[in-house]
């Protein structure tokens, strides 16, 4: 890793700047904070699974805590009509990002896809203020003869339009994040329908819908080697016991192809001109900046199983895949998939570990760095690309007011090239010559990801905790390493950043 020395300076330079701007909220924390503030239990094994989490709102929750207890705070908060219970609840995000390199991204990053050294955005910073990631939800839930029915739907405004920008408005449209509807039966069967977190998400408690595990921090695309996504699904779920459960869902599929160098003509992926033309209700990728979508032939199936000892909570999961193309007027499908282990283990009664991994063919998509899932051969066969996910963290509960956490995460690509050509994946004959250069004109450059490695430590302090809500400040820092696989002449590109994001948020209660 090399460093400009001027650059160096003003990245310093920035860095002090946003720390004193921290250290002025934590001293306006400790001038205004509400004494009067309900203590909170600390994390257990027999209690908090996720205390304070970014994803579900900054305080304290039990294991045992009912839904409409963790989405309105303590339950105090809840609405009745018709002998439904409905739940309103959200948070207010104001956060500052500094990243070393630009990316042109708001909350949520573009791991994969970091600057390589020596092209122009290596060497521009990006600072932006964002409030999009603010977040609104809604739960309602009730019960008939013992079957127990659940909605729930949550949006923020990460939505995006050919009209919203940074000049003067700053008119960012709502997108949707949620929208499901779950029956639990008597006989421990439960039936989850709609759009949510994929089964594929390692769970905190069971596999209860809003009790996945979300890192704490604040970057809405989550941490590199977590393995997640939210799409529609339909899911069934079964309890043998208080401590095993089984599940399998059918989810909806798209096939990632960023990175991958395809025969000429080929159909079937996001950017095929099949996937162009007609087309309703969605955005294509004929469309500059949108990714488009793949024709798919199956819905992706996950399995899962979760044993809960006295000790912690296990999982081991499952995923298949269907791909498909055309070339040469003729059809080609390949079947990919993967197998998971995930645990969150209590170390002690304020400290938890938790890791995951994943490996498999045609897996990339389920990745925080969205890695590419197929190449299509010179013949048009479809061949889904090997990879390995992994994610490790720590986060520690010192007291009721504060979370204190660091994960480190890897992805890993395998080259999938053939002789003779540049298609393929990580192929030694792709051309990378606009890879690392400041004004590439024509120039292409044809990366592949080979390793996405990244380690991101942070806090949470709630320095006003009451019946009112909750007021919280947040500080997180990301390292991200990217390494490309060597191409034609053997350059080998590689990329690194650093980011701050500090966020103020309020809770609603």
């Amino acid at each position: 890793m090399s460093w400009n020395v001027g650059r160096d300076r003003s990245y310093f330079a920035r860095l002090a700047f946003l720390a004193l701007l921290f250290m002025q909220w934590y001293s306006s924390a400790e001038v205004f904070a509400d004494t009067s503030a309900v203590d909170q239990p600390a994390s257990s094994p027999e209690g908090s699974d996720a205390n304070a989490t970014a994803e579900e709102g900054q305080q304290s929750t039990s294991r045992g805590l009912s839904t409409a207890g963790r989405i309105a705070g303590r339950g105090y908060q809840l609405f009745r009509y018709k002998g439904i219970v409905i739940s309103p609840g959200g948070f207010f995000d104001g956060t500052a990002i500094f990243r070393s390199t630009n990316e042109n991204a708001d909350v949520q990053s573009t791991y994969g896809n970091i600057a390589l050294q020596g092209s122009a955005n290596s060497q521009l910073s990006e600072f932006r203020g964002t409030a999009r990631g603010s977040r609104l939800n809604l739960l309602v839930e009730g019960e008939y003869r013992k079957t127990a029915v659940a909605g729930y739907v949550e949006f923020d405004f990460l939505g995006g339009s050919t009209y919203s920008n940074e000049l003067e408005t700053n008119s960012w449209g709502p997108r949707l994040r949620q929208v499901w509807g779950n029956v639990d039966l008597p006989n421990g069967l439960s039936v989850l329908f709609g759009q949510s977190w994929s089964l594929l998400t390692t769970y905190r408690d069971r596999i209860k819908p809003r009790h996945e595990f979300i890192p704490l921090n604040t970057d809405l695309q989550t941490v590199v080697g977590n393995n997640w996504a939210r799409q529609w699904g339909l899911r069934v779920t079964k309890a043998f016991g208080p401590s095993f459960l089984m599940a399998v869902s059918i989810e909806n599929p798209e096939t990632n192809v960023n990175g991958v160098v395809q025969p000429t003509g080929v159909q079937g992926f996001n950017t095929s001109s099949n996937a162009q033309n007609p087309s309703n209700f969605f955005t294509t990728s004929a469309t500059p900046g949108a990714n488009g979508i793949s024709t798919d032939l199956a819905p992706d199936i996950v399995g899962k199983l979760v044993w809960e000892p006295r000790y912690g909570h296990w999982e081991m999961k499952g995923l298949v895949r269907f791909f498909r193309d055309r070339l040469g007027g003729e059809n080609h499908v390949a079947v990919g998939g993967g197998l998971g282990l995930a645990a969150v283990l209590p170390v002690t009664p304020r400290l938890t570990l938790i890791a995951e991994g994943l490996v498999g063919q045609g897996i990339g998509r389920y990745a925080s760095t969205i890695g590419a899932d197929v190449v299509a051969s010179p013949s048009g066969r479809v061949v889904p690309i090997p990879a390995v996910h992994f994610m490790a963290g720590l986060e520690w509960h010192p007291g009721e007011d504060w979370d204190v956490y660091a994960y480190y995460g890897l992805e890993h690509y395998a080259r999938t090239a053939y002789a003779g050509t540049s298609i393929g994946y990580g192929s030694p004959l792709a051309d990378l010559s606009g890879c690392g250069v400041e004004d590439p004109g024509t120039q292409p450059c044809h990366a592949g990801n080979q390793t996405v490695s990244q380690v991101q430590p942070g806090f949470w302090y709630r320095m006003i905790n009451s019946d009112l809500g909750i007021v919280a400040l947040g500080l997180s820092y990301q390292y991200t390493h990217r390494t490309v696989w060597s191409g034609l002449n053997g350059i080998t590109p590689w990329g690194e950043q650093h980011t701050i994001m500090t966020t103020i948020r309020y809770y609603l209660p």
